[in-house]
């Protein structure tokens, strides 16, 4: 059975990103979700909806879709998608997921930060487990099969108890982050139980706008997680007798644990992945998976949410002048971006 995909949001993530990245070659593309659904195995993109005509007439000269909307419920009733992906502004995502559930859509696939604020994650899980919807959150490195082969060699045990995780890089919390948190919580294979931060900038922490910064998270298994402002996105996964690091935007990965006679410490070949593609597109094939078996799916809503309340949780610990804060935060109506 070939599934049937839609974009809601025809501009950037959903289409046009790659533009930007044709002189980064250590990426691997596709990062939009319409040429993600095109690539990948299973699924196949049947329509697409936008509120702006110029957009949709790039869609349709790009990818050859000629079923498009700027009613996205409309679009949803004629077409019957299997597979939504949402890649709208982050104000409007949360109405147009729980809305895409309500009309019987099977699994949505929507872009980070999930949302602004908690109140609005609990809505949009609470809608789609009603409607038994799988909702799954594009932070893609989640299904990135380096990040994979990178999360099994730690569970074989190869660099020894797992213990924290450091990722330098000056993203903002709630956009860019989401994605360090989301894959923090996969391999932590836990949820954060607390957290303390230090952003940047004390004005802009006084908003409600997205920010960056610092701070510790802690899981409730007892690993730890770090985020540093600076660096070039570099991620290491810290264990007892070893280490594994992502580096220069996660065009490297470097792996060393101990000599298994002498006990010295050795760089090691990293294990990379024998049928590499991009991520988005692993993501995608991944829900294939999932509506296929039931399963759910390596970002689920939770994730995402969790994500935003880290976030939010750092910045209330700066608020408070760096009082550790405990998760789930109490205040639902918290919110940032």
């Amino acid at each position: 059975m070939t599934f049937r995909a839609a974009v809601i949001g025809c501009g950037r993530i959903g289409s046009t990103i790659d533009d930007e990245q044709v002189n980064r070659p250590q990426f691997r593309y596709p990062w939009a979700h319409a040429p993600a659904v095109i690539e990948a195995q299973g699924i196949e993109l049947i329509a697409g909806s936008d509120v702006h005509p110029e957009q949709l007439d790039d869609f349709r000269s790009r990818w050859g879709v000629s079923a498009l909307y700027t009613d996205y419920l409309e679009m949803i009733k004629q077409e019957q998608p299997d597979l939504v992906c949402v890649t709208t502004k982050t104000v409007e995502r949360s109405e147009v997921v729980i809305k895409s559930a309500e009309a019987g859509v099977k699994a949505i696939y929507a872009t980070k930060p999930m949302c602004r604020s908690l109140a609005e994650a609990d809505e949009m899980i609470e809608a789609c487990q009603k409607n038994n919807t799988i909702l799954a959150i594009a932070c893609h490195k989640n299904w990135s099969p380096w990040f994979q082969v990178c999360l099994r060699t730690i569970r074989e045990g190869q660099i020894g108890s797992f213990m924290s995780m450091v990722c330098n890089y000056s993203w903002n919390l709630a956009n860019g982050h989401s994605h360090t948190l989301s894959l923090f919580r996969q391999f932590a294979d836990s949820p954060a139980k607390w957290v303390f931060g230090r952003m940047n900038s004390d004005e802009a922490a006084k908003t409600d706008k997205d920010l960056s910064g610092n701070g510790m998270i802690y899981y409730e298994n007892g690993i730890q997680g770090f985020l540093n402002s600076g660096g070039w996105l570099n991620i290491d996964f810290i264990g007892k007798d070893g280490w594994i690091s992502a580096r220069n935007e996660h065009a490297d990965f470097e792996f060393w644990s101990r000599h298994p006679s002498t006990r010295e410490p050795i760089r090691r070949q990293f294990p990379n992945p024998k049928r590499p593609k991009s991520s988005q597109q692993a993501a995608i094939e991944g829900l294939v998976e999932n509506l296929r078996e039931g399963t759910t799916p390596l970002c689920p809503g939770e994730y995402g949410r969790e994500a935003l309340e880290i976030a939010i949780g750092l910045r209330e610990s700066h608020r408070r002048g760096g009082q550790k804060i405990d998760l789930p935060l109490a205040d639902r109506s918290l919110s940032l971006g």
